[in-house]
């Protein structure tokens, strides 16, 4: 997903004072005419896939999904998921655009299952830029139910806020139409533990780190983000 699209949430209709997130998403996205990411890969994805030997891939939460159109482009065999209808249909019409190809779903996460059998829990990577936790859901259970899709010897890739972006507070006022998620800051080792904690399979940390990057903030402004990384193998 630069301040890179990806997305999850959770639908918890059932939860008095929960927003119903398919719907705020769909509305984030549906709001506008035109695509309102970059369609740039995440560069830090960029940098660490590109290492990596092709193969399964899904992004979890992929909104209009320019990190699974490289991939394709990169020799993956690639599976983007998102919550909001309009977001995929971009992503779909983005890889055509490109000339490749890569499957998409509207899903969610905590329902969602590949078609085919061997697929699941049979990725050799998934990732997730920027997910959002929703309340009362934890991260602990967001990433369980993330690395769950990881085959055994596959790697989960997560791009997250280390800081907050300046511009959050003033994001989450203008989009509050049921938005409302978790903003903490997350650290590549603090997510560890948590992976660890709650995921019934053992991991390895192969890269935990802070990486900073220049971007143009919503009022056109340069500015200076934190990405924190965490790249885990399954063993």
């Amino acid at each position: 997903m630069t301040a890179t699209r990806s997305h999850n949430d959770h639908s918890h209709a059932d939860n008095s004072g929960v927003p119903d997130s398919v719907a705020a998403w769909e509305e984030r996205y549906a709001d506008s005419d035109d695509a309102i990411w970059s369609g740039n890969p995440n560069e830090s994805l960029v940098a660490i896939v590109s290492e990596m030997t092709a193969g399964r891939v899904l992004d979890v939460g992929c909104g209009e999904g320019a990190d699974v159109v490289w991939m394709a482009e990169n020799g993956w065999d690639a599976t983007g998921i998102d919550l909001s209808t309009t977001a995929i249909d971009r992503a779909r019409r983005a890889a055509e655009s490109r000339g490749v190809s890569a499957e998409f779903a509207v899903a969610d996460v905590s329902t969602w299952e590949p078609e085919d059998d061997n697929r699941r829990g049979g990725f050799d990577l998934v990732t997730g830029s920027f997910l959002h936790t929703r309340l009362p859901d934890t991260r602990e259970e967001l990433l369980t139910r993330v690395a769950a899709h990881v085959a055994p010897g596959g790697a989960l890739l997560l791009v997250s806020h280390a800081t907050m972006p300046p511009w959050a507070a003033e994001h989450n006022e203008k989009f509050d139409h049921g938005m409302e998620h978790h903003h903490e800051p997350v650290s590549p080792n603090g997510d560890f533990a948590l992976l660890i904690g709650a995921s019934p399979d053992r991991w390895e940390i192969e890269l935990a780190d802070t990486r900073t990057r220049q971007v143009t903030s919503p009022s056109g402004e340069p500015a200076e983000l934190e990405d924190a990384i965490l790249l885990a193998r399954r063993v």
